[in-house]
């Protein structure tokens, strides 16, 4: 008896550490991480302490960056609700630029221009800015 309950509380101890550690070091969970175009990589590639920053290189170049879990995921949710969006001009000027990094690693940059934005690790469709989009990047 006393061998079964050392076991379980070794388990339990275990379990309980390892929860911790997942939650503190990665910025997903390994359960609830949906792997796709935008969030491409493995989930043990988004490490705290996560960092977002927007270039604003329409009229002055001047970036503004977030590193506040709840932003980021705002921008990661309201990136992956975004519709594909018809080829755009070729020689459209670039807007904006975004870069999210990890503890480790570049994680996502991305290119916006007038009316769609894109990945630039992924070679992938564009994708339409919408105003959900819109609106957190004019919160910056």
């Amino acid at each position: 008896m006393k061998k079964k309950l050392m076991t379980s509380a070794v388990l339990i101890t275990f379990f309980v550490l390892s929860v911790w550690y997942i939650h503190h070091t990665f910025f997903f969970s390994p359960l609830s991480f949906e792997q796709d175009d935008i969030t491409y990589q493995s989930w043990t590639d988004y490490q705290r302490p996560m960092t977002l920053t927007y270039y604003d290189l329409d009229g002055g170049r001047t970036s503004y960056q977030i590193e506040g879990d709840e932003e980021i995921r705002s921008f990661f949710k309201a990136m992956k609700q975004c519709p594909s969006s018809a080829e755009g001009n070729e020689g459209e000027q670039v807007l904006g630029a975004l870069r999210i990094s990890s503890a480790r690693d570049i994680v996502l940059e991305a290119y916006f221009y007038n009316d769609f934005w894109h990945v630039l690790q992924k070679d992938h469709e564009r994708l339409e800015i919408t105003q959900k989009l819109e609106g957190l990047i004019n919160q910056l």
